[in-house]
């Protein structure tokens, strides 16, 4: 009875043991292997033993700290622990997690094992699986990887510019998304605008002055190797280049319409209730951007059009921007952003917020890009806004303060003020004898 009973008992610890293993074996020893980050090689070493990973180490990658330090330490452990190359990505910093994935995979081959038995599937078999929805034509369409590799393809030199302004030189293949829609009969240029959409929530509205002027090219190669399905605009900011794509809306014709109510977003702040807004190793201020709406009594729209000062412009879904922060204090402020937001639909040093008729300015950026001085004070020609901004010219115009206070006044006089910042967020400035001086003004309103 004892021997059969440990007879038994070894067979389960062979079978556990050979689950645990996955049945493959390895030559052991340790290997090096690398593959593709976010911005960059990823290098690791693994050591395996005749039927097991033993430890995976990331010896060196070019990805963000902030982006990457997750994955780096979270990404080993899991492999480790399931014996297995089909891990679940860490969120966040799914591009550093793949890259880990397919170096260690590239050292389980130089162990002399099938990765593909350990769940590893390339890039390359990814992608030919991957779809892309086309919304907006007359049907919607559906887009296959496969498909579009069977398209005549197109190379490309680019240079990816990043928020930060670092500069990547680029190449890839892949196929021009005008000669996509050509196949039912479109043409990008015929479209107000275009939306590219990722899997991983990032979306970008590529306006019509560039789908007038740029390719689009949905690449599948870039610097040499296979990749997801994403999006190159050579000429254009990393802004436009959406990786994990799987979504393109067109848009048709979309009437402008006219700013007539013009909110100062430096006097609005002041009437939030700032928050603690940690930054990379910063600590920062940040108001809710349901707190500004609130504050500028701003109209519900559709979308929202956020724009920087350098002149770069995204358009939101109102209920997405309504639930992110603008950063008040610290670096790049005021700033667009939000703990869950990718970093490429944060808006830095941002100008404006507009949502039809009303616009939020931040008058520390437009002093800075069209700033002036009169009487001796610094700040921003009311006259130069509305011709920048295209505001709507009216008869008269009501200024109201953030007090209550209400006052109004004739295009002309207004147009000889300036705005200047203040212990009360913004003052409006006037020339003449009996010209007014408002302080802590919240709004400029047409009278209609």
């Amino acid at each position: 009875m004892k021997r059969s009973y440990l007879g038994v008992l070894t067979g389960l610890m062979m079978v556990m043991l050979a689950g645990c293993t996955n049945g493959v074996s390895y030559e052991a020893g340790s290997y090096v292997g690398s593959a593709q980050g976010k911005n960059g090689p990823i290098k690791v070493e693994v050591t395996f033993s005749e039927n097991k990973i033993e430890s995976v180490q990331v010896v060196s990658y070019k990805d963000d700290l902030d982006y990457a330090t997750k994955a780096v330490e979270g990404m080993p452990e899991s492999i480790i622990a399931k014996q297995r190359l089909d891990v679940d990505a860490v969120s966040g910093a799914t591009l550093t997690s793949r890259g880990i994935v397919g170096a260690v995979a590239q050292c389980v081959t130089d162990a002399g094992a099938d990765p593909e038995k350990l769940g590893f599937t390339s890039v390359a078999k990814k992608t030919d699986s991957q779809e892309v929805l086309i919304t907006g034509l007359t049907d919607e369409k559906i887009i296959t990887g496969d498909e579009i590799k069977a398209m005549t393809p197109v190379t490309f030199e680019a240079i990816s510019i990043d928020a930060s302004g670092t500069q990547t030189p680029t190449s890839g293949k892949g196929v021009k998304l005008e000669d996509i829609l050509a196949q039912y009969g479109e043409s990008q240029k015929n479209y107000d605008a275009i939306v590219l959409n990722a899997t991983d929530g990032y979306a970008i509205e590529i306006p019509r002055d560039v789908l007038a002027i740029r390719d689009v090219i949905i690449a599948y190669e870039v610097n040499g190797a296979a990749c997801d399905l994403r999006t190159v605009v050579p000429e254009e900011r990393a802004m436009y280049w959406v990786k994990f794509l799987n979504k393109i809306e067109i848009k048709g014709a979309v009437t402008q319409v006219e700013t007539e109510n013009l909110a100062m977003l430096e006097t609005a702040v002041l009437m939030c209730t700032p928050e603690t807004y940690k930054y990379y190793d910063a600590i920062d201020q940040a108001v809710p951007t349901s707190q500004l709406l609130e504050k500028t009594g701003a109209t519900k729209t559709e979308t929202v059009d956020v724009a920087g000062m350098d002149g770069w412009a995204r358009t939101e879904n109102y209920d997405l921007y309504k639930n992110q922060y603008i950063k008040i204090t610290g670096e790049n402020a005021p700033m667009f952003i939000g703990p869950d937001l990718p970093e490429g639909m944060r808006m830095k040093d941002m100008l404006s917020n507009k949502l039809g008729k009303d616009l939020i300015l931040s008058v520390s950026k437009a002093q800075e890009k069209y700033g002036t001085t009169m009487n001796g004070k610094s700040g921003v020609a009311i006259d130069k806004i509305f011709q920048e901004l295209k505001i709507r010219e009216a008869a008269r115009y009501k200024l109201t303060g953030s007090d209550g206070n209400e006052t109004e006044i004739s295009l002309e006089e207004l147009k000889k003020g300036i705005l200047t910042l203040s212990d009360g967020g913004v003052d409006g400035v006037f020339e003449g004898p009996d010209a007014v001086s408002v302080k802590g003004l919240l709004f400029i309103k047409a009278v209609v």
